[in-house]
């Protein structure tokens, strides 16, 4: 292999190498639509799963509560007629200590068990107001968690209602775009209005027509669209020399139909140039 073959290969080579970086800084920079609008779907159905747990929540809290208020009921019912059985019971004291007292006069030796029976009564009685007492208590208690819980269910209310308006506006907002994209009888990928070319793309000049239009041997099947800009390049006997410029204006799957852009041209197009995509912020910045 001679000097020039061995120079060719090294000119190849670092050519690669030059136009894998575009490629990689060009993925890398791609804005994909369609994740964000995947991403979008997701956080939609988080809300709305977030939504059916708060509701799911707010039913379970309002069947404890309404547990609890029963309880509370019935534990008042309860003390009611414990209290009524001690108002009786006191009743009841009172009377034999009456009919002791009646009866005092004529047993002294009645008087002693008349005093220990009343000594009795009187311990029964403190042990029944204190219980009482703590009753009270408790039923102040349990009136005061029950208004907290009542605070918290409806603070519960009030995030239910706002992540009810915004799922409900999140999903008006994604159904007014998809009916522009119908109306306008656009596509929803959004691949399609990207103002970039693909990255990757290589094709040739396969035809020259009159007034600056050429036939490139790519298309939309390598996922040009009207409007894409590409670049000319020649290789003749190992060097590489800038052309111009085109300008995407139809594209079939296998081919595409480009204009010539003459604020660009260096050079006249001709067939089999080379068609690439060189990203100029990116080579002004090797």
């Amino acid at each position: 292999m001679n000097l020039l073959g061995k120079l060719l290969i090294v000119l190849i080579l670092v050519g690669s190498i030059i136009f894998m970086s575009f490629s990689i800084v060009l993925y890398a920079t791609h804005t994909n639509w369609r994740e964000r609008a995947n991403k979008l779907d997701v956080d939609l159905k988080k809300k709305t799963d977030e939504f059916n747990e708060l509701q799911r929540l707010k039913d379970s809290m309002e069947t404890a509560l309404q547990l609890e208020i029963t309880r509370q009921r019935e534990r008042g019912v309860a003390l009611t007629e414990s209290l009524r059985q001690l108002t009786s019971d006191c009743t009841e004291a009172r009377e034999e200590v009456v009919s002791l007292r009646a009866e005092l006069a004529l047993q002294v030796a009645a008087v002693q068990a008349s005093q220990e029976t009343t000594e009795r009564l009187r311990v029964r009685l403190d042990g029944a107001s204190k219980a009482l007492a703590d009753a009270q208590n408790d039923w102040v208690d349990m009136s005061t968690q029950l208004v907290k819980k009542i605070d918290e269910a409806h603070s519960l209310a009030l995030q239910l209602a706002t992540y009810q308006t915004t799922a409900a506006q999140l999903a008006k907002d994604y159904a007014e775009v998809m009916e522009v994209l119908r109306i306008h009888g656009l596509s929803p990928d959004p691949a399609l209005y990207t103002s970039k070319p693909p990255s990757g793309i290589h094709g040739t000049v396969t035809e020259v027509r009159p007034r600056g239009v050429i036939e490139i041997s790519v298309g939309s099947d390598s996922g040009l669209v009207r409007g894409h800009q590409l670049d000319v390049i020649r290789d003749r006997e190992g060097r590489s020399s800038y052309i111009g410029k085109i300008e995407i204006t139809d594209a079939a799957p296998d081919r595409a139909v480009a204009r010539v852009m003459p604020e660009f041209l260096r050079g006249i197009v001709q067939r089999g140039d080379k068609i690439t995509y060189i990203e100029v912020n990116e080579l002004t910045a090797h």
